[in-house]
């Protein structure tokens, strides 16, 4: 087995090991030296590094960012960057990001909270000022600007000035919250280890109550341009109209049953990325809904690989993929283009 490979391995067994941590064990100081982070071999490159990569986002400069786990990488369509010192995450792990209507970047690490970036200087929010743990998993802004970031413990909401935290003792389903949205009426969906709930400002209410199910270890959600709520993660998909659930896996025409992550396009079209199964990611790939069928986008399409661990659609309209460890690719309606430091061979795909 590559050295690469291991290294994946044992990233994302001690990130899954993580997100299940109690309450109990909440840290109580910030672990500034992170043992699984991937170091990258120059500062630039003219091609994105071979590393997992957890989520993506464009900026309003047209810059691409790329949360890695050898740190904040940027791609200013000439090269790529990586910027861990600069935004305050030297040698950390980083799993979520943002730009808020601010201009602000946020960035939020798996060990040692979230820094937001102003363009000048870098501001540190861990446990020790208010942040409710320090493994951030997801981080978005509301209509309202307030930021939420969904942790390993609990969520926080900053509303510029104040960190004020919610946790299962205020009625949150879970304290792991991987994937954060809002609806149109304002209400603000959660999706957890344990469920799928949503806040109305002044309450949580669980989704299972409503529908006569419970969900479990829920990694992705967004809501579509007809205001209903998709959710995703080891049962499948979701759809969620306000009133009736939709459910969906293979057998509906999903590539894969294990939804890790979702976008919706400028055309309304949903889109799912499949991780596929350990340790060899097979059976991943994307699926993506037109609003009548399910269209499952694999390597024999011209998917870089057939694992999928972040998407993101570009001003352009085109659809980037990320994986974990094997590159990055776009595809503009019409041919994947590899943007990788190394192109994969057959060999990249075996055990040995």
């Amino acid at each position: 087995m590559s050295h690469l490979r291991i290294a994946i391995l044992v990233g994302l067994a001690l990130t899954l090991s993580a997100a299940f941590l109690a309450n109990g064990c909440a840290r109580t100081q910030v672990q500034e030296d992170d043992p699984y982070y991937q170091p990258l071999v120059a500062l630039t490159s003219a091609s994105m590094p071979r590393v997992i990569v957890r989520n993506m986002m464009e900026d309003r400069a047209g810059n691409i960012w790329f949360a890695t786990f050898g740190g904040p990488i940027r791609y200013d369509t000439k090269q790529f960057t990586n910027f861990g010192s600069e935004m305050g995450l030297a040698r950390q792990r980083v799993f979520s990001l943002l730009e808020d209507r601010g201009g602000a970047l946020w960035f939020g690490s798996v060990l040692a909270g979230v820094s937001r970036f102003d363009g000048q200087s870098a501001t540190r929010f861990t446990e020790l000022n208010g942040l409710v743990h320090n493994g951030a998993n997801w981080i978005f802004e509301d209509r309202d600007a307030n930021i939420w970031i969904g942790t390993g413990g609990g969520v926080s909401r900053y509303d510029g000035k104040m960190m004020a935290s919610f946790s299962t003792q205020d009625g949150l389903i879970h304290d792991s919250v991987y994937a954060i949205a809002q609806d149109g009426t304002g209400r603000i969906w959660f999706g957890t280890q344990g469920g799928v709930c949503s806040y109305d400002g002044e309450r949580f209410s669980n989704l299972a109550d409503q529908v006569g199910r419970d969900f479990e270890n829920v990694r992705a959600m967004v809501i579509d341009g007809t205001g209903s709520l998709w959710f995703g993660g080891q049962e499948g998909a979701f759809r969620f109209d306000g009133e009736h659930l939709s459910s969906f896996t293979t057998e509906e025409g999903l590539q894969s049953d294990f939804v890790g992550s979702m976008i919706v396009d400028r055309r309304g079209h949903v889109w799912l990325g499949h991780p596929g199964g350990f340790p060899n990611f097979m059976g991943g790939g994307a699926t993506r809904f037109d609003g009548k069928a399910f269209h499952k986008i694999t390597r024999t399409e011209g998917l870089l690989v057939d694992n999928v661990y972040a998407m993101l659609e570009d001003r352009a309209g085109k659809i980037w993929f990320a994986s974990a460890g094997s590159g990055v690719c776009h595809y503009d309606g019409e041919v994947f283009t590899n943007i990788s430091e190394v192109e994969l061979s057959p060999n990249d795909e075996s055990d040995d």
